[in-house]
């Protein structure tokens, strides 16, 4: 099943279209069906295949709506492994902890110069999971006050692993994005086999 999920994984986030992947599905079941099992050439990825889908994971990753709520829960999974983690996926929303939009003289135009915030404001490492009622409160306050608005409150702790992790850092900054960034991808291409 692992197997199955990587594969299926990989064609999604690629967004491979419909006739390349029930052709790769038509060879896996013909394959399955003479026997071959785990050894099915068509369950491996490819080389230019495993490239593709790390650079997809590498990049603007909200910017595809499709997979990244998908990628996120997947990875958030990974990280609560073991603890029973159950999800109400239509209330789950992806947020950004460095905002799309910061105002200009905001504590992120201190810490983000223009090239840094198009670089690591839609990628893994600066989104979070929220449900959905506390994503609204989020909205583009500096990062002590986004953390409090996450965390606590009416709403009490967030049930994320992926978003409880950014209650350990006391700022926010291009280089911690860049080392949360490398540990998530390392953790899924992991997992993935990439």
């Amino acid at each position: 099943m692992r197997a199955l999920e990587r594969l299926s994984a990989s064609m999604f986030i690629r967004r491979v279209y419909t006739t390349p992947r029930v052709t790769r599905y038509a060879e896996l079941l013909r394959q399955l069906d003479e026997g071959h099992g785990l050894d099915s050439p068509a369950l491996e990825l490819r080389e230019e295949e495993r490239t593709d889908t790390r650079a997809k994971l590498d990049g603007e990753l909200y910017l595809v709506g499709k997979i990244r709520k998908y990628v996120l829960l997947r990875l958030d999974e990974l990280l609560a492994r073991g603890q029973g983690v159950t999800y109400d996926h239509p209330l789950i929303t992806v947020e950004h902890v460095l905002p799309q939009n910061p105002s200009p003289d905001s504590q992120w135009a201190e810490l983000f110069d223009e090239e840094q915030r198009h670089q690591w404001t839609h990628r893994l490492g600066n989104l979070v999971l929220l449900n959905r009622a506390k994503n609204s409160a989020a909205q583009n306050y500096v990062f002590a006050a986004k953390k409090a608005k996450y965390f606590t409150g009416r709403g009490g702790v967030v049930p994320f692993a992926l978003t409880s992790q950014v209650l350990q850092h006391s700022e926010w900054t291009p280089e911690l994005l860049k080392a949360r960034q490398e540990n998530l991808l390392g953790i899924l291409f992991e997992e993935w086999r990439l």
